[in-house]
């Protein structure tokens, strides 16, 4: 895949999607982030869903309406005959494309207005709408891109002093205990607060 990208043609970026489509024409993201984890992925399974072409052979077509830029990606999708690239067409009515992608598990639905120059970040121009059954298996993504961070050996010290001040003063409550145990353990309990603070200061 990434060789045919490279042969596409010098200097062009075109804006999609990688997706992992089903014979059906579902969507699974699961499905690929498993396939995308593995030391081969079978490409045979992934389709790249072409949106938007922004340059072409060096030259920025971001200033063009998205009309001429979809002209210009369909003419490039055609004669670039790169077998899992697939243009996304223009649908005028969003209702109906709104529930065919909900239907088929796809993520959201992308609003653009026709005369419409690029705009990578929020515009007045464009507008996406999650669609629900998307939003409801996928409930639970965000923890596949929520990297655990190992805590350093100061926290946990802290978490060791924090621990140990919990059982000493659980230690104080006990039946058993005397005057000089007491004393010892109370001095003790200022000492661990006290280290506690200083780093939480």
């Amino acid at each position: 895949m990434v060789e045919a990208f490279a042969k596409l043609l010098p200097e062009t970026i075109v804006d999609g999607e990688l997706c992992l489509i089903d014979p059906r024409g579902s969507a699974h993201f699961w499905k690929l982030m498993r396939e995308m984890r593995t030391n081969r992925p079978d490409e045979s399974k992934l389709v790249f869903l072409a949106f938007d072409l922004l340059f072409e052979r060096g030259v920025d077509l971001r200033g063009l309406p998205l009309s001429e830029r979809k002209n210009d990606l369909r003419r490039l999708c055609c004669k670039a005959k790169v077998p899992f690239m697939r243009l996304v067409e223009t649908i005028p009515d969003g209702k109906v494309l709104f529930d065919h992608c909900n239907q088929f598990g796809f993520e959201r639905v992308v609003s653009k207005r026709l005369s419409s120059r690029y705009s990578s970040g929020p515009s007045r121009n464009w507008t996406k709408t999650k669609c629900p059954n998307w939003k409801r298996e996928n409930a639970e993504r965000w923890r596949v891109f929520e990297k655990r961070r190992e805590p350093s050996e100061d926290e946990k010290q802290l978490t060791k002093k924090r621990e140990e001040l919990a059982r000493v003063k659980e230690r104080l409550q006990g039946p058993d205990l005397t005057i000089g145990l007491g004393r010892e353990l109370r001095k003790h309990v200022a000492i661990l607060e006290r280290e506690i603070a200083e780093p939480e200061g």
